[in-house]
C-alpha cells in the first residue's frame, strides 16, 4: 500500500527537527576529542571508578549503627541538596526497615528513586561525562541489607552485625551518576551508654568493617576498602543530637578514600521523628549536604 503524501510530509517534517536533537544526544566527537580517545578501549572502562569521580550517591559512606537492632517498622523519605562547586545535586532518599525478632534482627532497603544533577564543565571533562550538557534526572541503586544483634544488654559494648549489598540498577552512568556495577559492606557495630542521669542518655558507637565495590578498570576490577566511624549521641525523651565521623579507605588510591563530618538533630513524637541532617566531606566528598527526613515508626512486638 503507497503512503499518502500527507504522511510523507509528515515523516519528513518531524525528521527535520528532530535531527538537532538526535546530534546533540548522539555526537559524541567532542568527548573523543577531548579525552583523546584510541577507538577501541570502551569508554566507561576510561572512567574513574570511585566516589569522588561519581555523583554523591553513587559510593556511599555508610551510615552509622549504634549497637543496637531495634524492634520497630521504620519508613523513611529524606529530601536532599548535595552541593559542591561543580556539581549541584537534589535528590529523595527513602529507606524501610522490618524488624525480624524482637532486637534480634531486621531487614533495611534503601534507595534513590529520584535525583536532578548539574555538573559544570571542569566537574563534567573530570569525570569523564558523556554528555556535552551534563544535566538531568536519574534513579538510583537498589541497597538491601540486614543487621544482626550478636551482644545486647551486658557489661561490653553492645554488637551488631551488618551486611549491605547494591544491585547495579542505577542509572546514568555517561553522566557518571551511578557506577552500574554491584558493591557491598560488611560492618562489626558497637555501641555503650557512657552516661546516663533520668532519661537523658550520652551514648558512643561506632563501626569497623569492609567496603567492596566492582570498577570498570581493566587493570583492577574491584576495590577492597576498610571502612571505619566513630559517633556521639544525646538523647532525650523528645529529642537527640549526634555527631559522627565515617568513612571508608581504599587500596587504589583514585578518589577511593571519602571520608564524612554528619551532625543531626531529630525531634521524636509518638510514630514520627522530624530529623534535620548536615553532612560535609572532608577528604573525597567535595559536597555539603542538608537533608530533612521523616520518619513513620511503630512497634512491631
Amino acid at each position: 500500500m503507497r503512503m499518502s503524501k500527507f504522511k510523507v510530509i509528515i515523516i519528513g517534517f518531524l525528521s527535520f527537527f528532530s535531527l538537532p536533537l538526535l546530534a546533540q544526544n548522539y555526537n559524541f566527537d567532542w568527548w573523543i576529542a577531548k579525552h583523546h580517545w584510541d577507538g577501541h578501549t570502551q569508554w566507561n572502562h576510561m572512567m574513574n571508578t570511585s566516589a569522588a569521580y561519581f555523583g554523591p550517591n553513587a559510593l556511599p559512606v555508610p551510615d552509622l549503627r549504634d549497637g543496637r537492632v531495634s524492634s520497630q517498622y521504620r519508613f523513611e523519605i529524606r529530601p536532599e541538596a548535595q552541593l559542591s562547586k561543580g556539581d549541584q545535586t537534589y535528590d529523595l532518599y527513602t529507606s524501610f526497615i522490618a524488624p525480624l525478632g524482637k532486637h534480634i534482627a531486621s531487614f533495611e532497603v534503601f534507595l534513590v528513586p529520584s535525583e536532578y544533577y548539574k555538573l559544570d564543565t571542569i566537574t563534567r571533562d573530570k569525570r569523564l561525562a558523556r554528555h556535552i550538557n551534563a544535566e538531568g534526572y536519574c534513579g538510583g541503586d537498589f541497597w538491601f541489607g540486614t543487621n544482626i544483634q550478636i551482644v545486647k544488654g551486658r557489661h561490653f559494648p553492645d554488637l551488631v552485625f551488618s551486611a549491605y549489598f547494591k544491585t547495579a540498577s542505577g542509572t546514568n552512568l555517561s553522566d557518571a551518576r551511578y557506577t552500574d556495577a554491584p558493591a557491598y559492606y560488611m560492618l562489626l557495630n558497637a555501641g555503650k551508654d557512657i552516661y546516663q542521669h533520668k532519661d537523658n542518655t550520652l551514648r558512643l558507637y561506632g563501626h569497623l568493617g569492609a567496603y567492596i565495590y566492582q570498577t570498570w578498570s581493566d587493570t583492577n576490577s574491584q576495590d577492597d576498602a576498610f571502612a571505619y566511624a566513630l559517633g556521639i549521641k544525646y538523647s532525650s525523651p523528645n529529642f537527640y543530637l549526634t555527631a559522627e565521623l565515617s568513612a571508608y579507605h581504599g587500596y587504589l588510591n583514585n578518589g577511593d578514600q571519602p571520608a564524612v563530618l554528619r551532625f543531626q538533630y531529630a525531634l521524636t513524637k509518638d510514630h514520627f521523628d522530624w530529623r534535620w541532617r548536615y553532612q560535609y566531606g572532608i577528604h573525597d566528598f567535595e559536597y555539603q549536604s542538608f537533608s530533612f527526613a521523616m520518619i513513620y515508626k511503630f512497634d512491631a512486638f
